[in-house]
C-alpha cells in the first residue's frame, strides 16, 4: 500500500492538476457580521437569481396572453404549377375567344384582340401574359377576435395573477434565504463557542493532570487518580475534535449560502447581548395574518382558480371573429409584377360548438379546483398560527434558559475553583474536582446553546410572522 501511494499522488498531479491547486490554495480569512452575511447571500445566491428569472418568465407569459387581444396577421405565398389545370376562368384563353395561332397558350396575346371579344376593360392597356398552368398567390390575412365569451380576458387575468404570485414568491424565497443565513451564522458561532469551552476544559484538565502527577510522584495520590485525570482529558480532546468538525461543516454551509469557495475561513463577529422578546402571542398572530406572504399567495391561487372557472365557462358560449384577406395573383414568382391581379375578402365568422358533456365537466373540474384552493388557504392560515405558537414557545423557553444557564455557569465556575483549591490542599478528592470541571463545561455549553437557540428562534419567529429582514 505504501508503494502505491506515491503512484496515486503522481496520477492526481498529472491528470487532475486543478485538484492539487485547490488543495494547496489558501484563502484569506473573511470577517463577517450577520448583516454583511445576509447582504452577500442576497446578492450572490442562485436561489434569488432563479426567483428573478421566474418572475421574468411569468411576465412574458402575461405578454403572450395580452397579445391575444390584438389582430393576428398571417402572410402566405403559394406557388402552384398544374399542366392541365385551369384554376381561374379569368385566365382561360378560350373564354376570351383567343387562338394561339400555332403558339402555346402562354404566349402574349394582344390587348385589342381581347377587347374585340370581351369589351369589358378587365386588363391593363399593355400586353398581358396569360398562363393558365401557373398560379402564384400572395396573401395577407388579418384576424381580429370580436367576442370570446370572456375567455381571453380571464386567460389574461390568470397570467397577470401568475406574475403577482411569482413576485411574492421572490420575497418568500428572500425571507427563507435570510433565515437560512441566520441559522448557519449562529450555528457557526455556537460551534466556535463550544470549541472555546473545549479548549478551556483542556487547559483546566491539563493543569489538574500536572498537579495530580506531582502528587503521585510524592506518593500523595494513587495512580488511579492520575489515570482518571488522563481519561477526562482525553474526553475533552474528543470534544474539541467534534467542535472542529462542527465548525468545518457549519462554515462550509455558510460558504455555500454566500457562494464562497468551500475552504474559505470565516471569522464571525459576535452579536451584542440579545434583547428581551417584545412580542406577545396575540400580537404575533395578528402580525402573521397581516404580513405572511404565503397567505397573499393563497388569495392569488383562489383568484386564479376563479379565472380558470370563467375561462372554462366561456367555452360554452359562441365566438365571433372578423377576417380580412388581401390577395394578389400572378403567373410569375414576383407577385408584385404589374401583370398581377388583386383581390380582397372580408369575412365574419360566428361559431358555437356544442360539446355539453365534456365542457360542462371541465367547468365542474375547475370549480373543484377553486374549492380546493379555498380549503388550502384556510389550512395554510391554521398552519401558520400553529407555527407561530410553537416557535413563540421555543423562544420563551430559550429566553428563560439564558438567565438560568448564566447563573449555573457562575456557580459551577466558583465550585470548580473551590474544589481545585481544596484538592491542592488535599482536602478534596480528585473525583470532586473532575466532577466540578465536567459540570462547569456542561453549564458553559448549555449557556451558549441557549444563546444561539434564542437568536435562531427569534429569527424564526419573525420569519413565521412574515417580517424577517
Amino acid at each position: 500500500m505504501k508503494r502505491l501511494r506515491p503512484l496515486f499522488i503522481a496520477i492526481l498531479i498529472t491528470f487532475f492538476p486543478a485538484f492539487t491547486v485547490m488543495a494547496e490554495h489558501s484563502y484569506p480569512v473573511q470577517t463577517l457580521s450577520l448583516g454583511e452575511a445576509v447582504r452577500i447571500a442576497l446578492e450572490r445566491n442562485l436561489t434569488m437569481v432563479d426567483s428573478r428569472l421566474a418572475v421574468a418568465e411569468k411576465e412574458y407569459k402575461r405578454r403572450e396572453a395580452f397579445s391575444d387581444f390584438f389582430p393576428l396577421a398571417i402572410a402566405q405565398y403559394d406557388a402552384i404549377v398544374d399542366r392541365y389545370g385551369h384554376p381561374y376562368p379569368f385566365y382561360n384563353i378560350e373564354m376570351w375567344g383567343m387562338t394561339n395561332n400555332g403558339m402555346h397558350d402562354s404566349r402574349y396575346a394582344g390587348y385589342q384582340q381581347a377587347v374585340r371579344v370581351a369589351p369589358l376593360d378587365l386588363h391593363p392597356t399593355y400586353p398581358y401574359r396569360i398562363d393558365p398552368y401557373r398560379q402564384i398567390t400572395g396573401a395577407v390575412t388579418i384576424t381580429q377576435p370580436i367576442f370570446s365569451g370572456g375567455k381571453l380576458i380571464n386567460e389574461y387575468k390568470y397570467a397577470k395573477l401568475g406574475v403577482d404570485y411569482s413576485s411574492i414568491q421572490y420575497d418568500v424565497n428572500r425571507q427563507d434565504l435570510i433565515l437560512s443565513v441566520n441559522q448557519a451564522y449562529y450555528q457557526l458561532m455556537l460551534s466556535q463557542k463550544l470549541l472555546e469551552v473545549a479548549n478551556e476544559s483542556i487547559k483546566a484538565l491539563e493543569g489538574l493532570r500536572d498537579q495530580t502527577r506531582k502528587f503521585y510522584q510524592v506518593g500523595l495520590v494513587p495512580k488511579v487518580d492520575l489515570l482518571s485525570t488522563e481519561g477526562q482529558l482525553a474526553q475533552a480532546m474528543i470534544q474539541r475534535t467534534q467542535s472542529l468538525a462542527d465548525i468545518a461543516q457549519n462554515q462550509a454551509f455558510l460558504n455555500y449560502l454566500l457562494r464562497n469557495p468551500q475552504e474559505t475561513p470565516l471569522k464571525i463577529v459576535e452579536d451584542p447581548a440579545p434583547q428581551s422578546n417584545t412580542y406577545s402571542l396575540p400580537e404575533a398572530y395578528g402580525i402573521a395574518a397581516a404580513n405572511r406572504l404565503e397567505v397573499r399567495q393563497a388569495h392569488i391561487s383562489v383568484e386564479q382558480a376563479m379565472a380558470l372557472v370563467k375561462s372554462a365557462k366561456a367555452d360554452l358560449a359562441p365566438t365571433a371573429d372578423v377576417t380580412a384577406t388581401a390577395m394578389r395573383y400572378n403567373d410569375d414568382w414576383n407577385i408584385l409584377d404589374p401583370e398581377g391581379y388583386n383581390d380582397w375578402l372580408l369575412q365574419g365568422l360566428a361559431s358555437w360548438t356544442f360539446d355539453m358533456f365534456r365542457k360542462r365537466s371541465a367547468v365542474q373540474e375547475k370549480r373543484s379546483t377553486r374549492s380546493r384552493a379555498e380549503v388550502n388557504r384556510k389550512l395554510l392560515v391554521e398552519k401558520i398560527m400553529n407555527e407561530v405558537k410553537q416557535v413563540y414557545a421555543d423562544l420563551k423557553r430559550s429566553e428563560s434558559n439564558i438567565n438560568d444557564t448564566m447563573d449555573a455557569v457562575r456557580f459551577r465556575r466558583e465550585s470548580f475553583r473551590i474544589s481545585r483549591l481544596e484538592y491542592e490542599q488535599q482536602v478534596a478528592t480528585y473525583v470532586e474536582v473532575l466532577d466540578a470541571q465536567r459540570q462547569l463545561s456542561l453549564a458553559q455549553a448549555d449557556y451558549h446553546l441557549s444563546m444561539a437557540a434564542y437568536k435562531i428562534n427569534q429569527a424564526t419567529l419573525e420569519r413565521k410572522m412574515g417580517i424577517l429582514k
